[in-house]
């Protein structure tokens, strides 16, 4: 990773930190796990349109209704920022330094535009245990351009 913003790194920390507290038993994984996703999903909150990895549903549903925005609720065509990665439990118990949790973070955000619908589908792939680039395939979900 290139030099961290300060956001970056105020986050890197505080998943250090966390997870220094999960290893030492003052805190339950799933609380620091909530508060990390949390911290995941707000720096994606309305950018959805700015995404250059999308699907080619969301391309379209773009297109459709150019040029407004997709509408946010109310049919199959919203946007939504998907993770492409899930957080686990597991790196709460592994990764041990900042600069390791910068790393993991910057990995953990990458996201994709996907359609309301796509989204569903692709939550129903990760309940079963799919997840990363191969969940789209499973899903059905094509891209522009491929994700990484």
């Amino acid at each position: 990773m290139t030099s961290p913003t300060p956001k970056q790194l105020r986050a890197a920390q505080v998943a250090h930190v966390l997870a220094r507290a999960v290893r030492d038993g003052e805190v339950e994984a799933s609380d620091a796990l909530r508060i990390l996703r949390h911290e995941l999903r707000r720096r994606n909150t309305n950018t959805s349109l700015t995404i250059t990895q999308r699907s080619h549903g969301a391309q379209a549903s773009i297109d459709k209704y150019a040029p407004e925005p997709p509408p946010k609720n109310g049919s199959p065509d919203p946007l939504h920022a998907n993770h492409v990665y899930p957080l686990t439990a597991e790196p709460l118990h592994t990764i041990d330094t900042v600069d390791k949790w910068l790393d993991e973070l910057d990995r953990l955000q990458t996201v994709v535009c996907v359609t309301a619908s796509e989204n569903y589908a692709l939550e129903k792939v990760e309940r079963s245990g799919v997840t990363g680039p191969e969940k789209y395939a499973q899903a059905g979900v094509t891209f522009i351009a491929t994700p990484t």
